[in-house]
């Protein structure tokens, strides 16, 4: 028994680095997402300001295209000879002005607004290479973490191979199936006061029996674990 509880430990050593390794490469996977993440919505609003800037230079066309018309309205003016075609001319030159004033003061909004977006882009930018310069430099950390927990599991296998070569054949089949079977571990536990201390539950009088001669391996009758007696 005292061999089996030695490779117990050291099983849980194994079983504690590998779990260490299978939970690397999501950790590594949620920083490399984050950082996709930042790429991508400075992306967007980069995009975003390149868009108002497109209906900036759209406006820009609009108001150069209104003060045509206002021009070619005022050359027809010159050329008509009735003054209800002059009034009417000189409604829409007035309308056309009324436009371009719109189109000015939108302008003008506009251009404020992408004033403080291209701030707030550059702001954005400056954090979003914070952040990713920590995140890149947790990965790195993750990455050498992920190197030594390789070797040091190899030094866990090697112990757990070495301690179970001195167990008998029969007996590491059944620990080895009962790890199989229990949920967590440990595997073998100490049978105190008549309960198992794996699940806490009173055992039999047979495996109480059994557990205090100690020549068996004797198995929990409700958990399953392997028992060993352990005097008060």
């Amino acid at each position: 028994m005292q061999k089996l509880l030695i490779l117990q430990d050291r099983d849980a050593r194994r079983d504690s680095v590998q779990a260490q390794i299978d939970r690397i490469p999501s950790e590594m996977e949620k920083e490399r997402a984050r950082i996709g993440e930042i790429e991508t919505a400075l992306e967007a609003r980069a995009r975003g300001l390149k868009a108002m800037e497109a209906r900036r230079l759209d406006l820009e066309g609009e108001v150069a295209a209104v003060e045509e018309t206002i021009v070619k309205y005022k050359t027809q003016q010159m050329q008509v000879k009735k003054n209800e075609e002059y009034t009417a001319l000189e409604k829409e030159i007035e309308n056309q002005k009324a436009r371009v004033s719109e189109l000015e003061d939108a302008e003008l909004q506009l251009m404020e607004e992408i004033e403080v977006e291209q701030e707030g882009l550059e702001e954005a930018r400056e954090s979003g290479q914070a952040e990713t310069a920590t995140l890149e430099s947790h990965l790195g950390r993750l990455e050498t973490n992920l190197q030594a927990s390789k070797e040091e599991l190899g030094d866990a296998e090697a112990a757990v191979e070495a301690c179970a070569e001195e167990i008998d054949a029969g007996v590491l089949q059944q620990y080895r199936y009962v790890k199989s079977q229990i949920k967590r571990p440990p595997v073998a536990v100490a049978l105190k006061d008549g309960r198992c201390l794996g699940c806490h539950l009173k055992v039999s009088g047979d495996v109480e029996s059994m557990a205090r001669r100690g020549t068996d391996l004797v198995r929990c009758d409700s958990c399953g674990r392997i028992l060993y007696f352990e005097r008060s």
